[in-house]
């Protein structure tokens, strides 16, 4: 058809790669419901295989460190924003897997229905879908997360010991796995720091799941997209340059593990009325493993404007951490005006605000 429901780019399997510039494809013309897509249930068997018989018999008690490669929530294109190599998560995650000697093609969201119990009265379930490659490679292809407090509308407190089900919807995929690779469902009950942790440590005993796939056939009309017009070149003078740094690092004695980004756009120049311009932020995540109360992010965030003798500057830095009744926020933004030989202005505001943590 000329105009079909959506276009969608059905990626090909790929080694992970958190800095990925491209993504392998092609573009597919889909009607919506698609004919070509039909659903498989597949259930989580003993031994950790999925579509296998028997109850998986799991408990879920996964570090407050997982997430490690979990990549940026929004990523911008900046450097290792993306999701990287699963295997330290998956490592550390109740994971099922499933052979693919033939591939598989995926279009759509799955659905993951699980009966569980729960130790507390607060806890998250983190299911994330990858592909591993026969070297043990493993690129995530989707994820979804669930609040348990939030299985349903309104909110209905968890009940230590009592068994639940609980429906979760993972993103959106198109993605075929190349023939030989595996399908792995790894089940976490913390993700950071995508997610602020539950105010406890939480176990999750794993009763009975089923996941539900979008298989889609495979074959489909393509679709070509005229090229786009070239843009313009950047007229902008580079005066100073960009640069960003990601350092994961954690101490051996304190056990405290440590998330450091940070991003400098820059000085540049518009050589046609001659303002400067800068950005510059800084992000700091440190949690405990076993530790849920020791979460803690600090940003501070820089945007800088000059022309001539005349500048302003303006300096946010936000910080929040958590007790098991409270999420505590603070923040202080400074903003600095200078004009010629004047000295400089500076206005100060600070913040401070306790939330009671409710249903979260």
């Amino acid at each position: 058809d000329r105009w079909p429901d959506y276009r969608v780019w059905m990626m090909d399997s790929a080694p992970p790669d958190a800095s990925a510039t491209e993504r392998p494809g092609r573009w597919l013309a889909e009607r919506v419901p698609s004919p070509r897509v039909h659903e498989q249930d597949l259930p989580l068997g003993a031994g950790g295989v999925l579509g296998g018989p028997g109850a998986p018999g799991r408990v879920i008690a996964t570090p407050q460190t997982l997430g490690a490669a979990a990549g940026e929530f929004f990523p911008m294109g900046l450097n290792a924003e993306m999701a990287g190599d699963q295997r330290e998560d998956d490592a550390h995650s109740v994971c099922f897997d499933r052979d693919c000697p033939e591939g598989l093609a995926l279009l759509g969201a799955a659905v993951l229905t699980l009966t569980l119990s729960a130790d507390q009265t607060h806890g998250f379930v983190v299911a994330r879908l990858n592909d591993v490659a026969p070297d043990g490679a493993s690129t995530r292809i989707a994820h979804g997360v669930l609040n348990l407090r939030h299985r349903s509308d309104p909110p209905q407190p968890l009940r230590p010991g009592e068994t639940i089900t609980a429906t979760l919807t993972l993103d959106q995929m198109a993605y075929r796995l190349a023939p030989g690779h595996r399908l792995r469902l790894a089940l976490s009950n913390s993700y950071w720091p995508w997610i602020w942790p539950s105010p406890r440590p939480v176990a999750l005993t794993l009763a009975a799941g089923t996941l539900r796939l979008p298989v889609h056939r495979g074959d489909a009309p393509g679709w070509q997209f005229d090229a786009p017009d070239p843009p313009r070149p950047s007229r902008l003078g580079v005066l100073g340059p960009a640069q960003e740094t990601r350092l994961c690092c954690r101490d051996a004695i304190l056990g405290v593990e440590t998330l450091r980004i940070t991003s400098d756009s820059g000085e540049t120049e518009n050589p046609d009325h001659g303002l400067r311009t800068r950005s510059t932020m800084a992000e700091t995540w440190t949690i405990h493993p076993d530790d849920p109360a020791s979460a803690a992010c600090a940003i501070t965030w820089t945007q800088a404007f000059a022309r001539g003798d005349w500048s302003v500057e303006t300096e946010l830095s936000a910080r929040q951490s958590a007790s098991a009744e409270f999420l505590t926020i603070e923040a202080r933004l400074i903003a600095r005006i200078k004009e010629g030989a004047e000295p400089p202005e500076i206005i100060e505001r600070n913040f401070r605000a306790q939330v009671a943590r409710r249903e979260v």
